[in-house]
């Protein structure tokens, strides 16, 4: 199988690195990979099953690394005989899991139908699930909004003040959502789902200057039952169905003008715990999403091919 954008990639016995990563450090990290694959051989009596993510490999801050280590899986992202797990991982707005597919015709792949990722695709399904959305038109709307733009993870929101002349191409126009909670802070809630379902939650708080950044100034793990009604579960686990993704972390906001919950951004790609969140809650955390990945594992009843 070749890989979707073949000219990213170094070709590395154990793993694809990406293109311009030095030789020297590619085969130094197969062979890191390697001294690691023997240790999990041992600890699982001999047994090495495979988590295959393509086409990105994760880095060390991912969940889906985390939750690899937690399990006792080799991850990787070079096809291989008989994963026990096949996650369709790239780190793009709008992708293509169809060179998976067919790698794997008889295997679930999970996340393979989620490929658009972006604001104005994120924003239709939440008008579809939850009734209400975002998006407003920036040369009608009157009073403060936020422009950013469609592609995900750029952080580079900026508030503004509606109607404008004209449109800027590239960009989506939302409501500025008012999620603060005092003293010149707001908090966003970092959701992560697996098998449609909220596992837990974690709140981010920012300083309100820096709100469109990754700047978190501290972050808490909290039970996802104390944050959202059973409705807004039922209605978070519908939109992911819609949106196609098994394996994910929501970014989600609740504005205090009309009390609903906004989900703003899908990361199928995400890092996590986030950064400020004390160590025991980071490793609960990860303990939790593991059990929640090890009852996807046994629901979805991987096929090999």
């Amino acid at each position: 199988m070749e890989d979707q954008n073949s000219k990213k990639y170094r070709h590395g016995w154990r793993n694809n690195y990406r293109q311009s990563m030095p030789v020297f450090e590619a085969w130094s990290k197969d062979l890191l990979f390697g001294v690691s694959d023997f240790y999990l051989w041992m600890r699982n009596r001999f047994r090495l099953p495979s988590l295959l993510v393509y086409p990105d490999f994760p880095s060390k801050k991912s969940t889906i690394r985390k939750i690899a280590k937690e399990l006792g899986y080799r991850i990787t992202n070079k096809p291989c005989d008989n994963p026990e797990v096949i996650l369709y991982f790239e780190d793009v707005t709008f992708g293509n899991s169809a060179a998976l597919t067919q790698k794997y015709p008889k295997a679930v792949v999970l996340n393979e139908s989620c490929t658009d990722i972006s604001k104005q695709n994120v924003d239709e399904i939440h008008q579809r699930i939850f009734g209400y959305c975002t998006i407003i038109n920036p040369l009608t709307y009157s009073g403060v909004a936020v422009r950013k733009s469609d592609m995900n993870a750029l952080h580079d929101g900026q508030t503004i003040t509606c109607p404008l002349q004209s449109r800027e191409d590239g960009s989506v126009y939302q409501v500025l959502i008012d999620n603060s909670v005092g003293a010149g802070m707001v908090v966003d809630f970092r959701v992560p789902v697996i098998n449609y379902e909220v596992v837990l939650a974690y709140k981010k708080f920012k300083k309100e200057s820096v709100r469109f950044t990754n700047l978190v100034s501290y972050s808490e793990l909290h039970s996802h039952q104390t944050i959202f009604s059973s409705e807004e579960l039922e209605r978070i686990g519908q939109f992911c169905k819609a949106m196609g993704v098994q394996f994910c972390e929501l970014d989600v906001l609740r504005n205090l003008t009309d009390g609903r919950i906004y989900i703003i951004d899908v990361n199928k790609t995400p890092y996590g715990p986030p950064a400020g969140l004390p160590k025991a809650a980071a490793d609960a955390a990860i303990l939790a999403l593991t059990e929640a990945f090890k009852r996807l594992i046994n629901s979805t009843k991987v096929s090999r091919k």
